[in-house]
């Protein structure tokens, strides 16, 4: 049967040798993706099960990035988003419903306290904003709806470290989860996993990869299901490779 040069466009019959590999990972653009039949199409919004169903919910590109994100962390799954606030806002609105209490240092990122005064408040979320070196006195600032307990250490700016270890376990006795913003480590000069912290972010803007100023990221890393996906980063899965040299 003899195609139209409409349908060649579409649908080639052409070939490359195969065998290639680079040292970067190859950049997948495009928001469809091919299937051999409609029947092989599933999507449950389990990404590592069904594999891929459409760009926006992950690519080759963003999805090894998560996987090195998530093996540097020592993390179950790692979650890459559009920049660090919008991470922040994943882990807020994941864990968080109207008539929740989450606790904040004082000592945060300041975009973080807008987003707790400006969007969680209005949700319903009450927000109390704690003393970064408060420790194990936390305890007396949780309650029942307590939902999540953030740390940031070192603090933005005023550089206070927090007792983490002290301030997860008290969380964990009310049944709240342990957010951390772990930028100033990488994800790798602190085990936030290992000190008890349950779910970990990092603005990769900042440190790995996109460092370089290329583009703004985030990255979101769980010991535990998340359910969420992320967005298209082709620049840093290279750039990771150097991050050792930047970060020490």
């Amino acid at each position: 049967m003899t195609r139209s040069w409409q349908t060649k466009l579409i649908h080639t019959e052409t070939s490359v040798p195969e065998g290639y590999r680079s040292l970067a990972t190859p950049v997948y653009r495009g928001s469809t993706t091919v299937f051999p039949r409609a029947s092989a199409l599933k999507d449950t919004w389990k990404q590592h099960e069904v594999g891929y169903t459409y760009g926006l919910y992950g690519t080759p590109t963003t999805m090894e990035l998560a996987a090195r994100m998530a093996e540097l962390e020592g993390g179950y799954r790692s979650f890459i988003t559009p920049g660090g606030q919008s991470a922040l806002a994943l882990i807020n609105l994941a864990y968080l419903d109207a008539g929740d209490r989450v606790l904040i240092p004082d000592s945060v990122y300041s975009p973080h306290r807008q987003l707790g005064d400006e969007l969680l408040r209005r949700l319903g979320v009450e927000c109390i904003y704690y003393s970064p070196t408060i420790g194990s006195d936390i305890a007396s600032l949780l309650t029942d709806r307590t939902r999540l307990v953030w740390c940031e250490s070192p603090g933005s700016i005023t550089m206070e470290v927090q007792d983490v270890p002290a301030i997860a376990e008290a969380a964990h006795r009310v049944g709240a989860k342990v957010a951390m913003d772990n930028t100033y480590s990488a994800g790798v000069f602190f085990d936030a996993f290992a000190h008890g912290v349950d779910v970990a972010t990092q603005a990769l803007t900042l440190g790995h990869g996109v460092g370089h100023g290329h583009e703004e990221l985030g990255e979101v890393a769980a010991d535990l299901t998340l359910d969420a996906d992320g967005h298209d980063g082709p620049l840093e899965v290279g750039a990771v490779h150097p991050v050792a040299d930047r970060v020490e």
